[in-house]
């Protein structure tokens, strides 16, 4: 289970607070193609492996700040890039049995493939706040969350309640960053309902 930090106002540094805090409600959903391996029992014959390919949709919750930390790496921002949606979807298909393969041949693309993480505002907010381990002020964890946000929401990852957290934590800290990419994101969403 992941531990709630609060930050010390002495030294900057955050420690775990309760540990009965609970981690916010964020969830994987994914959907798309893979190679289901399939044992075939004939009477009078060998066994063998049948490859079939099945549409397959992927919902799993994310219990705790390690289990994010393995889906997205928290130092994207250093290694350049945002998310490798081949690995993570390969990591899902390996939670169901064991016996399923991504359809893709490149190591971490996952073109036939959609992926998303979905959590309410209150959740992202949650995420950058409390959980993530950033030091500094609120106003310093508020600006990188807000950041971090932003490189999810370019690599397609996240959902509308990611940018409401960003535009929440610029105007509750009032914070000199751009708003367009997080309004677009809100407006696109509702212009489709």
């Amino acid at each position: 289970m992941a531990s709630k930090t609060t930050n010390s106002d002495q030294t900057g540094e955050q420690h775990p607070a309760s540990s009965e805090a609970q981690f916010p409600d964020l969830t994987v959903h994914a959907e798309g193609t893979a190679d289901r391996l399939r044992r075939v029992n004939e009477p009078g014959k060998a066994d063998c492996l049948e490859t079939v390919e099945v549409e397959l949709a992927v919902e799993y919750d994310i219990a705790s700040y390690d289990e994010w930390r393995n889906l997205v790496d928290p130092d994207y921002a250093i290694h350049g890039r945002t998310v490798e949606k081949g690995t993570i979807i390969d990591d899902l298909l390996d939670r169901l049995e064991g016996h399923y393969r991504r359809q893709s041949d490149s190591r971490y693309e996952a073109p036939d493939w959609n992926l998303t993480v979905t959590g309410s505002a209150t959740a992202w907010r949650r995420l950058f706040m409390e959980f993530t381990q950033m030091r500094g002020s609120g106003s310093d964890r508020a600006h990188k969350g807000t950041l971090r946000l932003k490189r999810l929401l370019a690599a397609d990852l996240v959902d509308t309640g990611a940018a409401l957290a960003a535009l929440e934590l610029i105007n509750q800290y009032d914070l000199d960053r751009s708003t367009d990419t997080f309004i677009a994101e809100v407006t696109d969403s509702t212009d489709g309902e």
